[in-house]
C-alpha cells in the first residue's frame, strides 16, 4: 500500500489525531498495541535526531491541525533558544507545558514524572543550567516575603537562625525529603512536596516557580548513581546532607507544548502559559554556562549549602 500523507502522519503521531486529555493538557496521540522493547527503541531513535524527528511530524500534519503545527514551531524554536540536545550525556528535561520531567542518558530515557511548576502569575522560567547537588533532609529558610503570612498563620515548628526563620526537616517541611539545586537559578530549583496530592491534579501550574518532583526519590538516585536502598538509608538518618551528582547533569527547563511520549511519539500538551497565542512574542530564556573544572576540594566547597534564600512552594 503505498504511504499517504494521512498514513504518514498516523505514523508518527499515533493512532489517532483526536485530542485524549493527560496530564496538564491534551495529547494527541492514544496508545498502540506494542512491545516494551519496540517502544524503547522507537523512543531512542527519536532522541537520536529529536529535531528531524519534529519536523517530519510537522511535514505529516493535515491542513486542518494548525494547531499543532503551531506547537511544533514553537518547540523546535525553544529547543534551539535552549540548546537541548537529549541524545548526549545527562539531562533533565522539565517541560513546564506539560508538567512532566524526563530524565535522559546519552538519548535514553531513564525516568519520567509528573510535576508541578509554576502558576500563571508566577511561572517557572525557560532555564538552561546544571545540577550542583542534591540535599537530603533540607531545610526550608522561608523567604522573607513569606514570613508575615507564617507568622499570621500562627504556625508552629520554625525556629530563627541568624535572623532567618527556618523549619527544620520533618514531615511537614514543602521541600520534601530531597531538593536539587541547581547552578546560578535565581533561587529556582527541583524539590519533594509534604503535599503530594497536587501530582493527580490534571492541571498542575501551581507552584511559586519552583518544580516539584513525584519521583524526587528516583531522579536523585539516578543522578547520584546509587540504588534507592542506599539514598533512601541516607534520607532515614534524618540529617542533611549535600551530595554533587557523580558526573555532569544538564537541566533544561523549557516550555515544549509539543514532544515525544515513552514510544517515541509525537503529541502535543496544553498551553497553560499562553505562548504559543498568535501575536505572543518570543518566550524569554536564560542559558548558564558550563561550569569550569574544579578539584575535588573546591567542588565540596561548592557543593556546601548556598545562600539561604529557598522558595519551595
Amino acid at each position: 500500500m503505498p504511504t499517504t500523507r494521512r498514513s504518514l502522519a498516523r505514523s508518527i503521531l499515533g493512532a489517532t489525531l483526536a485530542p485524549a486529555a493527560l496530564g496538564a493538557g491534551a495529547r494527541t496521540a492514544a496508545a498502540q498495541p506494542g512491545t516494551a522493547a519496540a517502544a524503547a527503541g522507537g523512543a531512542a531513535a527519536a532522541m537520536a535526531d529529536i529535531r528531524g524527528h519534529l519536523r517530519r511530524a510537522r511535514a505529516a500534519l493535515p491542513a486542518n491541525r494548525a494547531g499543532a503545527r503551531i506547537a511544533l514551531d514553537r518547540t523546535l524554536e525553544r529547543l534551539d533558544d535552549l540548546a537541548i540536545e537529549p541524545s548526549t550525556g545527562r539531562l533533565i528535561l522539565v517541560n513546564i507545558a506539560a508538567a512532566e520531567l524526563i530524565a535522559y542518558d546519552n538519548g535514553r530515557e531513564v525516568l519520567r514524572s509528573r510535576v508541578v511548576v509554576g502558576a500563571n502569575k508566577t511561572r517557572t522560567p525557560q532555564l538552561a543550567t546544571f545540577v550542583t547537588a542534591a540535599r537530603c533532609n533540607p531545610p526550608w529558610y522561608v523567604p522573607a516575603s513569606i514570613v508575615p503570612e507564617i507568622r499570621a498563620a500562627g504556625l508552629t515548628g520554625f525556629r530563627w537562625i541568624n535572623g532567618k526563620l527556618v523549619q527544620p526537616p520533618g514531615p511537614t517541611n514543602p521541600l520534601g525529603i530531597l531538593r536539587i539545586g541547581l547552578l546560578d537559578s535565581d533561587g529556582i530549583f527541583l524539590h519533594g512536596t509534604s503535599s503530594p496530592s497536587a501530582f493527580s491534579r490534571p492541571s498542575r501550574a501551581l507552584s511559586h516557580g519552583c518544580v516539584r518532583v513525584e519521583r524526587i526519590r528516583d531522579l536523585a538516585a539516578w543522578m547520584l548513581d546509587r540504588t534507592g536502598t542506599s539514598l533512601q538509608a541516607t534520607l532515614d538518618t534524618g540529617r542533611t546532607y549535600e551530595l554533587p551528582p557523580t558526573q555532569e547533569v544538564q537541566v533544561a527547563l523549557a516550555y515544549l507544548t509539543a514532544w515525544t511520549d515513552s514510544a517515541g511519539r509525537v503529541v502535543t500538551h496544553g498551553d497553560p502559559y499562553g505562548l504559543d497565542a498568535p501575536g505572543t512574542r518570543r518566550a524569554p530564556y536564560r542559558r548558564v554556562s558550563r561550569p569550569a573544572l574544579q578539584t575535588p576540594e573546591e567542588a565540596e566547597t561548592t557543593a556546601r549549602p548556598p545562600p539561604q534564600e529557598d522558595n519551595p512552594l
